[in-house]
């Protein structure tokens, strides 16, 4: 290792560089001593070298650039700074030390000819600083990306204060939470109360106080960034004079801090900002002296309304911070998944929170579906863990309760519930809520009780879609079946005894699939969750296609796993899925077909006629 501690890899590629910015850029780069670089870049320990050139630009005026190299080049691009740089936040784009932002955060580049790359980036910066002269992108710029630049000259990251204010006009008071280390702002306190009891439970205290939401036309410049409360006010009023009342309201009463939320439209949609404003009778957060209120001089709630504006709204501070939305639209798509508001609206059944219905559970509440009801009458056993989402803190405990509640505190948007019964309990107390569901998942594993639901489908008129999903042995097919309004029933195409009648793997040695626990009838297969996951994500899947657009039709899906694994446990494709199908080469396949009515014993005309 030489004595600088670069390796030699790192070096080669830095004169590979030193010569095409020779080359290419017609000048010999200075390289930049150890002094020079801390020197221009503080506080940037990443930087092992730099190099600097000169470029004249249209208004004739010669600026210098740096190209710097991190230790990890040539693994990552080099960065360039602008050495000649304005002041800070006089231009987008550049930072307070001169580096510029020109790769969005997905960028991909080539590691193998890291010359190129800086070449490029140089070529960039050229570029960035052509226009800026040129002036028109200034302001668009900083308007369109105003939380990144609100965000260089905040005094907090904002780590700890959440939002769940819709961000869209009007100006209008809102309400904050503060619990410990924690502040949460909403719309009003039912909203508040609604996400504090799902995050942390109900005998959590939620205290709320007023708080200003404020509607920007246009979002703030640097230079209207406001320093003090009296700046605040003044945007207030040059916004209208609603904000301004809004403002006032949330401050009345004394109170040690008001928080103000600026909103406006940006790139890519809307976003906030914070400004909060601290009591001037505190100091650095501490109550100053005890006689020094902003009632001074008057008797106690005889203070006039405009001299404690003035007074609340003076040379103070602001502390200017970042802003974490946790609205449900931003969680579930960042405002721009049009399914969402469809999503949040819905309400699902699912019955069965095992291997199957766990995980289809955890996706759909991952989706957004605004209200789940999770129904299982079974605890969670140690041997049900390996391939479950709930681990051994829930040992013991009803699935659908520890799975509900697990899942309520993650997404406290939402509504989650259970129900611990089974599924014939479940018809017989609670039909008004299975009807009412916009779809039902059904994942039990149990013929008995899917049939149950089957028939009392049909007796309800099939107003709404019902999914069925199971696995294959070890997981090596899975399937899903939807009955819509129309045509087939579950019944019309599984046996009496719950046998479907296509299968797609069978076991010729009769190997026994299933094996068997030290204890009576305690049967199970050996598989884990990276074969189920196939399985899972493919019923999830026809359940969130199923909540969107309901269907007519009835129809199945079928996942069939590669032809390798199928091999390797013995197993082979049944003689009915490959004269349907064909053989599978390689790889997993998922297959859709219709699910025809039958006319079976659940559906058919005499089922009917006895109804009737």
């Amino acid at each position: 290792m030489p004595k600088d501690g670069l390796p030699l890899g790192w070096r080669q590629a830095a004169l590979r560089l030193e010569a095409t910015l020779r080359e290419r850029a017609g000048q010999a780069p200075e390289r930049l001593d150890r002094a020079t670089i801390a020197r221009d870049y503080p506080g940037r320990d990443w930087i092992a070298a730099a190099w600097r050139i000169s470029v004249v630009f249209s208004d004739r005026v010669t600026r210098r650039f740096d190209l710097v190299a991190g230790v990890q080049f040539p693994t990552t691009p080099i960065r360039t700074a602008l050495v000649d740089h304005p002041e800070p936040m006089t231009w987008p784009h550049v930072e307070s030390d001169g580096i510029l932002c020109l790769l969005p955060n997905l960028a991909e580049w080539d590691p193998d000819d890291p010359s190129e790359v800086a070449m490029d980036l140089l070529n960039r910066s050229v570029r960035l600083v052509e226009e800026l002269l040129e002036g028109s992108m200034v302001e668009r710029d900083f308007s369109e990306e105003f939380v990144t630049y609100w965000g260089y000259r905040v005094h907090s990251q904002g780590e700890n204060l959440y939002s769940l204010v819709a961000l869209e006009p009007p100006s209008r008071v809102v309400r904050v939470w503060r619990g410990k280390g924690l502040e949460v702002a909403g719309e009003d306190q039912d909203a508040l109360e609604r996400w504090v009891y799902r995050r942390f439970g109900e005998k959590t205290p939620v205290k709320t106080e007023p708080a200003a939401f404020l509607w920007l036309n246009a979002p703030l410049l640097p230079v209207e960034y406001p320093e003090t409360a009296a700046n605040l006010y003044h945007l207030a009023e040059r916004i209208s004079d609603e904000a301004r009342t809004v403002l006032e309201q949330a401050a009345k009463g004394e109170r040690d801090e008001v928080l103000a939320l600026l909103g406006a439209n940006g790139r890519g949609g809307a976003a906030s900002i914070g400004v909060k404003v601290r009591n001037p009778k505190r100091r650095n957060g501490r109550p100053r002296a005890p006689h020094e209120p902003l009632s001074i001089g008057f008797r106690p709630g005889h203070t006039p309304q405009p001299l404690l504006l003035r007074r609340f709204f003076g040379a103070v501070p602001v502390v200017r911070t970042l802003v974490q939305r946790a609205n449900a639209d931003w969680v579930h798509g960042r405002g721009q998944d049009a399914r969402t508001r469809l999503l949040l609206g819905a309400t699902v059944v699912v019955i069965g929170c095992g291997s199957v219905g766990a995980p289809v559970a955890c996706a759909l509440a991952q989706a957004g579906v605004g209200r789940l009801i999770l129904v299982d009458p079974e605890t969670l056993t140690w041997s049900n863990v390996g391939r479950h989402p709930l681990g051994a803190t829930a040992v013991g405990r009803n699935k659908a309760e520890a799975l509900a509640e697990r899942l309520q505190a993650d997404f406290p948007h939402l509504s989650v519930e259970h129900r611990a019964c089974g599924l014939h309990q479940l018809l017989a107390h609670y039909g008004d809520l299975l009807a009412a569901a916009d779809m039902i998942v059904a994942a039990t594993g149990s013929w008995v009780a899917e049939s149950a639901l089957n028939r009392w489908q049909v007796q309800q008129g099939r107003g709404r879609p019902i999914v069925y999903g199971w696995t294959e042995a070890h997981a090596c097919a899975g399937h899903a079946v939807a009955i819509g309004q129309e045509d087939g029933c579950l019944q019309c195409h599984i046996g009496s005894t719950g046998v479907p009648e296509l299968t797609a793997v069978k076991w010729p040695d009769g190997g026994d699939i299933a094996l068997e626990e030290p204890a009576c009838g305690a049967h199970y297969q050996p598989y884990g969750p990276v074969e189920l996951a196939y399985v899972n994500a493919m019923i999830a899947e026809v359940a969130l296609d199923c909540l969107l657009d309901p269907p007519v039709l009835s129809f199945s899906r079928t996942l069939v796993a590669s032809p390798r694994r199928i091999m390797s446990l013995g197993g082979q494709l049944t003689e009915g899925w490959r004269s349907a199908f064909g053989e599978v080469e390689e790889g997993v396949r998922t297959v859709d077909r219709p699910w025809h009515s039958a006319s079976c014993a659940a559906c058919g005309p005499e089922r009917l006629d006895e109804e009737a």
